[in-house]
C-alpha cells in the first residue's frame, strides 16, 4: 500500500489496522511453528491473503471518504 493512500486512513484506524495484522501474524507465527513437522505452509498463504484483503479494504475505504470530503 503506497505511502500516500495509508496517509489518507485516520491514525485510529491505521493504528487498529496494524494491531489486527500483527495479531494475525503471531496467529499464523505459532500455527507455523506447531507445524513445522508436517511442512505445512497452507496457513501462511491464508494470513497474507487476508492482510492484502485488510489493506485492499482500508485502501478503498480511505479513497472513498477522500473523495467525499472533496466532492
Amino acid at each position: 500500500m503506497p505511502t500516500k493512500l495509508l496517509n489518507l486512513i485516520s491514525a485510529r484506524r491505521r493504528d487498529r489496522l496494524f494491531s489486527e495484522i500483527r495479531h494475525l501474524i503471531n496467529e499464523v507465527d505459532a500455527q507455523d511453528r506447531s507445524l513445522a513437522h508436517c511442512g505445512e505452509g497452507m496457513a501462511i498463504d491464508e494470513t497474507l491473503e487476508e492482510v492484502c484483503a485488510l489493506l485492499r479494504r482500508e485502501g478503498k475505504r480511505a479513497k472513498k471518504t477522500r473523495a467525499a470530503i472533496a466532492a
